[in-house]
């Protein structure tokens, strides 16, 4: 289907939140455009790629209003320099499974879960998750489902 017609928000039941496009013709027929853990910013979005002119949402304002933290600040003292070379998203979700690790080096939680305790958008976690893999510094023991929370385990080094 052809991205076009009407845009609308679909909440799903992990929390996070979908914009998808509705086929003119056919209102049974969707597709998924963007995924979003705000519900704010997903309305943002569908109202935008609607062409409807709206005010400024506070979401928006905020985000323009707080100054980009680099990486550095997202990660713990005492850590490599290797780390500085990750992202802003990167570190902040390291940083995160890091301080959730048990004794074993293992973090069991589910994708918005942590994507919200990282405060990086759902839809951005897949990939981030894998550039930390692709890197050597976690590794997924166990992938997610509808019935199981994803486990990793953090190497250290």
């Amino acid at each position: 289907m052809a991205i076009g017609g009407t845009f609308k928000t679909v909440a799903f039941d992990d929390g996070s939140y979908a914009v998808v496009a509705v086929e003119a013709g056919d209102q049974r027929k969707l597709e998924v455009v963007a995924t979003f853990f705000d519900e704010e910013r997903a309305r943002d979005y569908a109202a935008k790629e609607s062409g409807k002119t709206s005010a400024e949402s506070p979401v928006r304002a905020e985000a323009k209003a707080e100054p980009r933290r680099s990486s550095a600040s997202h990660v713990e003292a005492g850590t490599s320099d290797v780390i500085s070379e990750l992202s802003e998203r990167q570190a902040a979700v390291l940083k995160t499974l890091r301080s959730r690790k048990n004794e074993n080096n293992e973090v069991e939680m589910r994708a918005a879960s942590l994507a919200s305790a990282a405060k990086i958008p759902l839809g951005s976690l897949h990939s981030v998750l894998q550039s930390l893999e692709k890197k050597n510094f976690i590794r997924t023991t166990r992938t997610g489902s509808a019935k199981a929370p994803a486990v990793y385990e953090v190497l250290e080094g």
